[in-house]
């Protein structure tokens, strides 16, 4: 087995990394360990749009990554540790999740943690959620990654994780909401998560685990991935299942109904009805646009002008659409 330590914690370059490994070194098994800074990442046939709460997201420059498996949403940060192993992969000898749950429950029971698996692809303390994971097959090549919530902000994770008001259909897979906690809670000992990562790497490999290092040329490869597929908003939002929304909001007085089809992550339909908005001005100005918080409301300001849109609070009539 090869350890890789991820240079970067840039959650586009991490997951482009993950893919460069899974898809070129397959010469041994590699357990890689991996921090973000602040962002969300999907599964893979998730509708990002049902999952996340976009206004917070956008006010708050959060990065939003679609991953190659499948899965729920989860939040990351510096105090989150992310795994991921790849190895061979043979049908008559696979167990599925427990290959890879398993010695990771044992590491953390070594250092005094109680966890218990939980679910099919869960790690739990006391019924709270500190890891979810995910895998895929290709050829004769298993992903498996999983996240360990060390010391994670759970605030931020709660309000960025939160659904919207509005009414949404599609078929997506949806994410299964967890109560969740910091395993950093539940050490006899206070460590840091640097710390709790190379008590991992020695109580899973007892040391054996050679070290491998990504090369320059590597590098420029796995930066060109993130870039031209896992930073893409066409990746990330567009390739969301289509799904219908609506919501009914009051805004001065007067009762707001929104209705939106979205397709690709561009609202292909929309339909407004108030009695003191220009409803068919933005009908037609917001058509056609892609589903952003931010984006809907320039629509909106760019309309200002218009004699029922004066006395509006935009920021409200935004919410409408979230």
């Amino acid at each position: 087995m090869k350890y890789i330590e991820s240079i970067s914690d840039d959650v586009y370059f991490n997951l482009a990394l993950e893919e460069y490994i899974f898809n070129n070194l397959k010469d041994d098994t590699y357990f890689m360990l991996w921090k973000n800074y602040n962002s969300i990442v999907l599964g893979k046939h998730q509708n990002v749009f049902e999952e996340i709460n976009i206004k917070a997201i956008e006010q708050n420059n959060i990065k939003v990554a679609r991953r190659n498996t499948g899965g729920g949403t989860v939040f990351h940060d510096r105090g989150n540790l992310n795994y991921s192993v790849i190895t061979d992969y043979d049908k008559s000898t696979f167990i599925d999740y427990n290959q890879f749950i398993i010695p990771v429950i044992n590491a953390l029971n070594s250092i005094g943690v109680k966890a218990e698996k939980r679910r099919t692809s869960d790690i739990a303390i006391d019924g709270k959620k500190i890891s979810g994971s995910a895998q895929t097959i290709k050829g004769n090549r298993a992903l498996h990654h999983g996240t360990l919530l060390f010391d994670a902000d759970l605030t931020m994770l709660h309000d960025l994780l939160k659904t919207t008001e509005g009414k949404i259909e599609s078929k997506s897979v949806k994410s299964v909401r967890s109560i969740v906690t910091n395993i950093k809670d539940h050490l006899r000992d206070e460590i840091n998560i640097d710390e709790f990562q190379r008590l991992l790497i020695n109580t899973m490999f007892s040391g054996n685990a050679g070290k491998y290092e990504i090369n320059e040329e590597q590098i420029k490869t796995i930066q060109e991935l993130a870039e031209n597929k896992y930073s893409k908003w066409e990746w990330n939002f567009g390739v969301s299942p289509d799904f219908s929304y609506e919501k009914e909001s009051e805004i001065l007085c007067d009762k707001i109904n929104v209705k939106l089809f979205v397709k690709k992550g561009v609202i292909t339909n929309c339909n407004v009805h108030g009695n003191n908005i220009p409803c068919n001005d933005l009908q037609e100005h917001i058509t056609d646009s892609r589903y952003s918080y931010i984006n809907i409301l320039n629509k909106l300001k760019d309309i200002s002008s218009l004699k029922n849109m004066k006395n509006l609070n935009y920021e409200e009539l935004a919410d409408c659409f979230f």
